[in-house]
This record gives structure tokens, sequence and C-alpha cells, in this order.
């Protein structure tokens, strides 16, 4: 159900009741009485049910599922409603692919009795879009998930630039309420500080890439016969590499349209009247080839490694993007920090926020977002009297990149099996990732989720 909000002098929405369930409008009251469906009930709502009713597959990896470009981890036990669904944002990069990224971090959540959502995303400058395209991606799946487990507090939990985005979402988007967050590793630098050298080394470099500035090819040769640019930059061929890459990992041959393309890209002006430009690949080539790569895709399939190798493509597609982006003349964040700073100061809304910091994260500013939230909090409470605001922070042994550094939770079982819990830790390098969980789910029992 939606919550009644009053506005206050600056126009941000506070409540005047709990808010922050996963219940949205939209879900018919008749598909989930309040207070009328038993555990069990909920829980077999998608058990029971064809999953392609609900558009939701399995990604090949372990029990995750995909749905609508979010990733959907539920809980072991079936026979529970889950204690609360965390939205879960990754870092840059590493972002486009959360379920690989922090498997064990996130599997062990759901273990605790989480309903997790990570929603992937391409790294950009444009922090406003990003966040954007986030929330539309998790409200799409919004009336799903409600009917199938009623209203499930939404907590939103991120690690570096994800804490950043979350802080993003909670404090400019008042219609995507959140129960509480976690922001993991936080940090809000401009870019020349967290790129050294970008304005005089890697602007201009990714400018040439993005140009062919440099290919002396490009004056001697010319144009193709369609007025495409020969040579391709060297964006264009990370980008047609990518997708060949794809294919392959798929089992897939290139399709006509896609060899055509490539083709009339690659082929020099002089060439072009001599080579054949528009590709056709005979039916029976294609049927022969494909049974030949169908026992390796198989292969693939039972070793579950295509969704590993697919979403490492997704993690290096972002490379070209982010060269065009600065090619077009993108040289900050936008919104740039200290605007972040100023609209998360006046309007930032989660009542529960616990910052965790690592003790050796040069990146971090785990400190300066407490601060932050910290004074938000003080303008919240001069707004509402009556709302209680609190504001953790804790710092725990590791570095910026501690809550990727672990194996798949099914590997690690296994290896504490074998060599003992401290000693598996040790030596597969997950005693931070581990704390980390551990701290997060002290938080939440702490607020009662």
């Amino acid at each position: 159900t939606d919550a009644d909000t009053d506005t206050d002098t600056d126009g941000m929405p506070i409540d005047t009741k709990q808010d922050d369930d996963f219940a949205p409008s939209d879900v018919d009251d008749n598909d989930n009485p309040a207070g009328s469906s038993s555990s069990n009930q909920k829980a077999n709502a998608y058990s029971n049910t064809n999953a392609a009713q609900f558009d939701i597959k399995p990604n090949g990896l372990g029990e995750w599922e995909e749905m609508h470009g979010n990733y959907i981890l539920r809980p072991p036990a079936m026979d529970q409603e889950p204690r609360a669904l965390i939205h879960f944002l990754g870092g840059a990069i590493v972002g486009a692919a959360p379920d690989i990224s922090y498997r064990y971090m996130l599997e062990r959540l759901a273990q605790k009795g989480f309903l997790i959502v990570a929603t992937p995303f391409t790294l950009s400058f444009d922090y406003i879009s990003t966040c954007d395209d986030i929330i539309g991606r998790f409200e799409r799946i919004a009336p799903t998930l409600a009917r199938q487990f009623g209203p499930v507090p939404v907590v939103g939990v991120g690690h570096s630039c994800g804490a950043l985005l979350q802080l993003l979402i909670t404090t400019l988007f008042p219609d995507t309420p959140r129960a509480a967050n976690a922001l993991i590793s936080y940090n809000n630098k401009e870019v020349k500080d967290a790129i050294p050298l970008f304005d005089e080394l890697f602007a201009p470099l990714f400018v040439s890439l993005a140009t062919n500035e440099t290919n002396p090819l490009n004056e001697l040769i010319g144009g193709a016969s369609d007025g495409a640019i020969f040579p391709p930059n060297s964006v264009e061929l990370m980008n047609i590499g990518i997708q060949l890459s794809r294919k392959a990992v798929r089992g897939e041959l290139p399709s006509d349209d896609l060899l055509t393309d490539i083709a009339k890209r690659t082929t020099p002006k002089p060439l072009a009247s001599i080579l054949p430009q528009d590709i056709v690949v005979p039916s029976i080539l294609r049927d022969s080839f494909r049974n030949l790569l169908d026992p390796v895709k198989d292969a693939k399939v039972y070793a579950g490694i295509i969704p590993l190798l697919d979403q490492s493509l997704d993690v290096l597609e972002q490379i070209p993007s982010l060269i065009e982006e600065v090619a077009e003349g993108a040289r900050d964040f936008n919104p740039n920090p200290a605007s972040v700073k100023a609209a998360a100061r006046r309007s930032y809304r989660a009542r529960r926020t616990l910052v965790i910091q690592y003790d050796n994260d040069p990146l971090d500013e785990s400190e300066e977002v407490e601060s932050l939230l910290r004074e938000a909090e003080t303008v919240m409470r001069s707004k509402r009297p009556d709302v209680d605001v609190d504001v953790q922070r804790t710092v725990l042994k590791g570095g910026h990149a501690t809550p990727c550094l672990a194996p798949p939770l099914d590997l690690a079982s296994k290896a504490e099996d074998i060599l003992g819990e401290d000693t598996a830790k040790d030596k597969l390098l997950y005693i931070g990732a581990d704390a980390t969980v551990d701290e997060l789910v002290r938080w939440l029992e702490e607020g009662n989720l």
C-alpha cells in the first residue's frame, strides 16, 4: 500500500506512517489480503506456479534467477517469509555482474533468511540516469515479488559506487522508499581524484581512441563504401570483439546481419568493390556448424561457466561506453560531489543507516558520509522531532575489494569441511567478507529485520 506523506517546506516528503514496506500500489489487495495468507501459502505461490508466468528464469549460477534485468536469490527455507528484501548495488565496473562479484556475501545473506535482488548497472558519468535505470528495473519486478511474499521491508545495500547510488536514490527519488540503507566503502570523489592523471593522460587518450585521430591509415585509405569510417576506431573494434565473443560464449554463430555490419566496417574503400560485403551463410553450413558446436555448448552449460563468461563480457562492455562518454566531453560525474553532499544534507530520508568502513581502504570516505548523514539527521529532526533516526559507523579489517574477495558459498562450505572453518577463511581470503555479512546481519536484527 502507498504511504501517506506530508511535505515539508523544502518539498521533501516525510513519512506519516510506515512506507518502507515492499508493497506496490498496483498489486490487487485480493491477491494478498493482509493477514489472510500463511507463510507456507506465500512461499508456495511461486513454487506451485510455472516460473515462466512471472518471466523469471534461472541464470545458471546456483539458485540465482533473473527477471527484468535483476538477479534474484530467494531464502532457502521456502516455508518462511523473507525477513526483508535486500536491494543490492555493487561497485564501479564489477557492479555489472553483482551475482558473480559478490556471490558469497549475497548467498550468505540469503541463507540468513533475506530475499536478495541485485540489480546490475552499467557505469556512467551520469549518476542520475543510472539511478533512474536501476529504479525502473527494480519497479518492474515489484508486483511479482509482492504477490509472492506480501509486504516486505526493503533495505538498500551498496558497495563503493553502489553505496553512493543508494544514497542518491534515497535522497533524490522520494517515491523509492527504504526501511534502511547499508553503505559499504562509500566514496564520492571527483573523477580527477578517483582516477590519477585523468585530465592529463586518460581524457586525451580516450578521445584519440574514439575518433581515430592517431591512426595514419585514416587519411591514407579513406572511408568504406557506405560512408563508414575506415579503419574502425578502437571503440568500434572493442564492440565488435565483444559481440563476437558473446556469440562464441553462447555457442552461437554470428548472424548474417552482424557479419555484414562487420564486413562493411572493416573493408577498405579500395577493396569494397571487389570483396563481398553482404554476408549470407548458407543454412546448411549453419546447421553443420551448429551440430559441431552443440556438444561444446552443452558441456559449458553443464559446467555452469556460460553465465560466468557472459557476465564477464557485461563487465568489459562498460569500457568502450565510458571511452565514448569522455570523447563526448564528460569530465566529472553528474551530480558532482559537492551537489551530492548538498542534496543529501537536505533530503536524505532513510531512518536507519549503517556505514561500513575497512581499515586499509585509501578510497574510503565513510567518516565524511557519517558526518554528512548526522547533519541530515539534524535537518530531519528540526522538521519532524518525532522521527527516530539512527546512523552507525563500524570499522572492519580489510580493503576496498574485501566484499568481492570470496569464493561461492558452496565452494567455501566444502573448503571448510576439508580444512576447517578458520583455515579455509584464511587460505581463501574471505575472512573480511564473512565479517561484513556478520555485521550486516547484526545491524539488521537490531532493527528487527
